[in-house]
């Protein structure tokens, strides 16, 4: 039996990374929350589903897998040019860090499923 694809939940990411943006104003690189007023592209995603205290310390989001399919089921390569080709969690991490992309501007590419270079890996069969 094949299995169908898994769902097209972007756009849910991209709304959880623009809300939980609005709950930390400034960004953080290199790690998912700095003080009360920062947090990188995925620690916003993770906020944008939980409420979080002020102070998180080193606080990792775990399982977002599990909420959006899309960040393990999904390789995107670099919209920047550079030649990195993975998955869309690492992709989200390498142009907050590495590109410094902002909140918005990486909400709204992973809305727009990275235009046209989203390519599902085959599930098994």
């Amino acid at each position: 039996m094949v299995q169908p694809p898994p769902p097209h939940d972007e756009k849910e990411l991209a709304d959880a990374i623009r809300f939980g943006a609005t709950r930390r104003p400034e960004q953080a690189f290199g790690e998912y929350y700095h003080g009360p007023r920062a947090s990188c592209a995925l620690g916003a995603a993770f906020e944008g589903l939980y409420r979080l205290p002020e102070e998180v310390g080193q606080l990792h989001p775990k399982r977002l897998e599990r909420l959006f399919d899309c960040l393990e089921g999904t390789v995107r390569s670099c919209p920047e040019g550079c030649k990195k080709r993975v998955i869309l969690a690492a992709m989200i991490i390498h142009l907050n860090d590495d590109h410094h992309w902002d909140r918005e501007r990486i909400a709204t590419w992973v809305a727009q499923n990275g235009d046209t270079e989203t390519k599902r890996e085959a599930g098994p069969a």
